[in-house]
């Protein structure tokens, strides 16, 4: 769920407070934030700032949050190490459109020291980088504006394989288990790569488009058709099940008991619904005009969205966490611009929002790492 192929929409925190959250009984009150310090290492800035939000709640505490200038943090490696992209400012520069463009590149980030270790650098640039649930291989691609070429590097020896020549489009492609890939072409077929770089035609969907492709136990889940299908292919039994239309994103929660669906249900009006894993709709959590970025954390028991208000005039957005048993909601940050989906580490513990910023009339990324307890 990439950020740039939909960045089109706005924020209102106060609406998005009062309005959006369907589950929430008690308004949630919020602090201005203040940074607490500010730490230079390795040529970056790193700010520890305040909890911008008290949780109206006691269940859910914000510990802190640092914000790391100039990467786009995308998954936690442990939890003090992350996997970033960034500009490698080493190599020479292309002037595109009046603006000097960097490589970007691939690294580990060091939360403590703000050390970087190389993984992938080169003169192309390589992004979207996922690592496998059991944290060995890391699954990135040779990217090409809104497409690119998919490779799966084996972390213990910093040796890539590539997947075919063929390119996929730059958002899609997610691990199904530790040892294997699964992503559509561009002809709506579903492909699956192995960490040696085999690769095998899952399903032939018969569809021209399919995306937001994910597989939850023997089950591939994937969208197509123009009413936004959402279908459930059983690698067992060969069948293919509709769970859905109007269908955004759907997000398995970490046993496949439940899926977090995003539903369109209305011009300019999305819905994050808590469903069974056949569809049935079992709760709502929040509307807005956007809802993106959702994530399970790793026992279930959370769910981490960003949320663009209703009727919002700019692009910017909102995170929140949700109690799933109860719906409870703590607010985190507000006015932002999300660039991926959101990441927990393997405690639960932390959360990982890369975002975009206006600076010095260019965009450029930041990581926010959130510290619960």
């Amino acid at each position: 769920m990439n950020r740039e192929s939909y960045r089109v929409w706005g924020k209102t925190w106060r609406v998005l407070l009062c309005g959006a959250v369907l589950l929430s009984v008690t308004a949630c009150n919020t602090e201005n934030t203040e940074m607490r310090e500010v730490v230079e290492t390795s040529g970056q800035k790193i700010t520890v700032l305040d909890n911008i939000s008290e949780s109206v709640y006691t269940q859910l505490k914000l510990e802190g949050i640092h914000k790391v200038e100039g990467v786009r943090g995308t998954d936690f490696v442990s939890e003090e190490v992350m996997v970033v992209t960034q500009e490698n400012r080493n190599l020479p520069a292309q002037v595109i459109e009046g603006q000097k463009r960097y490589p970007v590149n691939l690294y580990l980030h060091t939360f403590s020291t703000g050390e970087e270790t190389p993984l992938r650098e080169g003169e192309l640039n390589y992004g979207a980088p996922l690592l496998s649930p059991d944290k060995t291989h890391l699954f990135y691609k040779e990217l090409y504006e809104a497409t690119g070429v998919g490779y799966i590097m084996d972390l213990s020896t910093g040796a890539s394989v590539k997947l075919g020549d063929a390119e996929f489009r730059s958002e899609e492609g997610t691990w199904a288990d530790d040892g294997h890939v699964i992503f559509p072409d561009m002809e709506g077929n579903l492909l699956s790569a192995d960490v040696n770089g085999k690769l095998e035609t899952v399903l032939k969907t018969g569809m021209s488009y399919a995306h937001e492709v994910i597989q939850t136990g023997s089950r591939i889940l994937y969208i197509s058709g123009e009413e936004s299908q959402l279908n459930a292919y059983d690698r067992g039994t060969k069948q293919t099940k509709v769970l859905g239309q109007n269908v955004e994103w759907a997000i398995p929660s970490p046993d496949g008991s439940r899926l977090a669906i995003v539903e369109r249900i209305g011009a300019g009006e999305r819905v994050l619904k808590l469903c069974d894993s056949e569809g049935n709709e079992q709760s709502r959590l929040a509307t807005g005009q956007q809802i993106f970025g959702t994530s399970w954390s790793p026992d279930g028991s959370k769910l981490a969205y960003a949320i663009t208000a209703a009727g919002a005039a700019d692009d910017q957005e909102d995170l929140f966490i949700t109690e799933v048993e109860t719906g409870e909601q703590t607010p985190v940050l507000n006015d932002i611009h999300i660039a991926d989906k959101l990441h927990w580490s393997p405690s639960g513990k932390k959360l990982l929002a890369s975002a975009t910023v206006l600076k010095d009339s260019a965009y450029q990324s930041l990581t926010y790492v959130i510290s619960l307890s």
